[in-house]
């Protein structure tokens, strides 16, 4: 079984009915703050490397760490 890379699950999770995207969490790695976390509803648009964010905020998709719906790790980078 192929394991799924951040960007599939951030866009399986905002597309699959069974999941509310206004749960997910996502922590990734800044250069400067060491790991934030951000919830998914301030996401504007997933791109192919990158999130795009509503206040303008742009992040490469290999600082992704961990995604979590409701509190549960759903994704983690291995």
């Amino acid at each position: 079984m192929r394991r799924s890379n951040a960007r599939e699950m951030l866009n399986k999770l905002k597309w699959d009915p069974r999941y509310d995207f206004s749960e997910v969490v996502v922590a990734y790695v800044d250069r400067f703050r060491g790991v934030v976390e951000i919830k998914a509803e301030e996401i504007e648009s997933i791109g192919h490397k990158f999130l795009y964010f509503k206040d303008g905020k742009t992040i490469p998709q290999h600082r992704i760490v961990e995604i979590r719906h409701k509190g549960e790790v759903v994704w983690k980078r291995q």
